[in-house]
């Protein structure tokens, strides 16, 4: 009797998986899971290829990496050069890319038997407009834009060699210079040494050159707007001459002059703030904070905090006043007559009265100083009363009866007028720690919470009195990096996590988990959760991975991420304790912008324990033991950070 589909595949499971594999990953293992991504490759049943997915894939990179599980012996080559693997027949192989189709040819390691190709297209460089073509093609801008008298207008078009280019705005003209052209300097002394590198790119940290440095055929310049020019919606016209013939193309960006600010209020809780359009983050607003907004690129407004202060928010999360855009209305303008200090059931609440929301930011300074930064835009200051007594905050419930000076968090405030319209606010807490911080608006009075440390109740390494909140990276429809054999990051990640949440309440802690089953779940769903239960510390946790054009066997280890100044040394702690209890290679604590690591309400830390597509490390990570090493690990770096010297 042949025997059955499903006798097979348990077979070619027991084939492709370690003996030792974590009990929740065997659990989770489906067919689709482990069978081969295509049909070419799927005739083995000891190959299993999780990088790349398809037998014809485009990748735009100078290297790339094939991952996968074969078995050990014969073993794999792959254009006749042997694949370094582990004792497990996993296997990450590192491949060049030329410009153009790449094949590759798999077979055992015998080179007896042909086990399928992979065809890989790096896309060639486009060729630049030759001397002998007659083309214009205008490259910036590419978005329409609202500008203020002295905003710069960047503009950039491709255009045949050798000729003139100029841009027409209205009764504007504006002459481009060949990118490649590097301007004299006007010097008897000195030979000019800048040089533009307009084919620079940067991924990941790493510097590398995505185009050629320099385009014969690219021709860029400028234009600072005048106060005597009057765009509306004004499309610029790029000009290209030579030869005596001309050619024009109008760009479909609009170029509009905001003379007069318009008023708008921020229409969302937590409404993202950035330095420019899509670039890096400030303090979110809440919902409701007037602005002015005196520019726009594409779908980001430029709203004015200060005179000399611009940030950007996007327009879906703004919405302009009744009447606007109107000279009359109460401008972004407050006073600033008195501080006071409260207390409240999450800890300590600095409550300013004003005359309207304003525009703020929250700066953070940990150890010696310990301090906070409140910056209101708008504001000036007529303080002419800072309470430093503790009092029941009006906002909490009544229940809190902790009104003891001596139990508050803030050592002392004090102001100052940074500038005509910006008032500091400083507020120095005891100690060198900090748990957290919000800000928030009741009405007009915006209220700074400061979270009070956890009233640790236990003794020894116990964790009682700590809350935690514990997120499975990834899940569902979010697999994250896939392994070697096609045990997917979310499935590890739920296994460590489920490890972690058993040893903190083994310690005493309470602990909440985001996931306890294969589901999708949005990151702002994941931090909204912590918040709702009013975490002490979020710890994230995942498995790593490569783009292309790295090396798994070189680049691996260990690594735990902060974005709050508050989390950096529990971030040092925790990756410390995992280091030493793995032995992975330590790529150690770093900063890193990611919405897990980005609230303030609570220490919020990104563990990566070890690389997916590593073969070494994926072979231990798959194993019940060290997922257990692994969250032992973590509970470590807790109580070492919370027994240190400055817990």
């Amino acid at each position: 009797m042949k025997p059955t589909k499903k006798k097979l595949l348990q077979k070619t499971i027991a084939k492709l998986v370690p003996e030792r594999i974590s009990p929740i990953l065997a659990a989770a293992i489906s067919m689709t899971t482990l069978i081969a991504p295509y049909a070419a490759l799927a005739q083995s049943d000891s190959l299993y290829l999780a990088y790349p997915k398809k037998e014809k894939v485009t990748i735009n990179s100078p290297a790339s990496f094939i991952i996968g599980k074969t078995a050990p012996a014969p073993g794999l080559k792959i254009n006749d050069q042997p694949v370094k693997m582990s004792k497990e027949g996993f296997f990450a192989h590192v491949i060049k890319l030329n410009r153009g189709k790449n094949n590759f040819a798999l077979t055992d390691g015998a080179g007896q038997n042909a086990l399928g190709t992979i065809e890989i297209d790096r896309p060639q460089i486009p060729n630049p407009i030759s001397a002998n073509d007659w083309k214009l093609l205008p490259q910036a801008p590419t978005q329409s834009m609202g500008l203020t008298p002295g905003d710069l207008l960047i503009l950039k078009a491709k255009a045949t060699p050798g000729g003139t280019v100029s841009v027409l705005l209205k009764n504007r003209v504006i002459n481009l210079s060949p990118a490649n052209v590097v301007r004299s300097a006007r010097s008897k002394k000195s030979k000019p040494t800048a040089q533009v590198n307009w084919g620079q790119a940067v991924a990941y940290g790493k510097v590398f050159q995505n185009l050629p440095r320099s385009a014969p055929d690219l021709y860029v310049g400028f234009y600072k707007i005048q106060p005597t020019d009057s765009f509306d919606k004004i499309k610029p016209v790029f000009v290209l001459k030579k030869g005596g013939r001309i050619l024009k193309q109008k760009n479909n960006a609009e170029i509009s002059l905001v003379r007069q600010p318009i008023l708008a209020q921020t229409t969302v809780r937590d409404a993202v703030v950035r330095v420019s359009p899509d670039a890096a983050r400030l303090t979110p607003l809440e919902k409701g904070v007037r602005l002015l907004v005196d520019g726009w690129q594409g779908e980001n407004f430029r709203c004015l905090y200060g005179r000399n202060k611009h940030v950007w928010i996007k327009n879906r999360e703004l919405a302009f006043e009744e009447g606007s855009p109107a000279v009359s209305g109460p401008v972004p303008r407050s006073h600033v007559k008195t501080v006071n200090l409260s207390r409240s059931i999450y800890g300590d609440a600095i409550v300013i009265p004003l005359e309207q929301p304003l525009p703020y930011e929250v700066m953070q300074t940990v150890g010696k100083p310990n301090k906070l930064t409140l910056r209101l835009y708008g504001a000036v200051a007529d303080t002419d009363w800072v309470s430093q007594q503790y009092r029941q905050a009006f906002e909490g419930d009544g229940t809190n009866t902790n009104t003891s000076p001596r139990d508050g968090l803030v050592e002392s405030v004090d102001w100052k007028q940074v500038e005509d319209d910006i008032y500091e606010l400083n507020i120095n807490l005891k100690g060198r720690r900090q748990w957290g911080h919000t800000v928030s608006y009741d009405q007009n009075r915006l209220l700074l919470h400061i979270k009070d440390p956890p009233a640790l109740t236990g003794s020894g390494r116990s964790l009682a009195g700590l809350k935690i909140c514990v997120d499975p990276g990834h899940g569902g429809k979010e697999p994250g990096a896939m392994g070697c054999s096609g045990i997917r990051e979310a499935e590890v990640n739920l296994a460590i996590a489920l490890k972690l949440k058993n040893l903190l309440e083994k310690a005493g802690a309470q602990v909440f988990i985001t996931r306890t089953d294969d589901r999708t779940l949005g990151l702002y769903e994941r931090v909204d959760l912590a918040r709702a239960h009013n975490a002490d510390i979020l710890i994230s946790v995942h498995n790593n991975s490569l783009p292309d054009g790295r090396d798994p066997w070189k680049e691996h280890g260990t690594s735990v991420y902060f974005y709050n100044k508050q989390a950096m040394e529990l971030s040092r702690s925790v990756n410390d304790a995992l280091v030493a209890g793995l032995k992975f290679p330590n790529i150690g604590s770093r900063y890193q912008n990611l919405a897990l690591t980005r609230p303030t309400q609570m220490l919020a830390i990104l563990c990566e324990v070890g690389f997916m597509i590593n073969p070494e490390e994926y072979a231990l990570l798959i194993q019940d033991s060290v997922q257990e090493k692994a969250a032992r690990a973590m509970v470590e770096g807790l109580s070492n950070y919370l027994l240190g010297p400055s817990g």
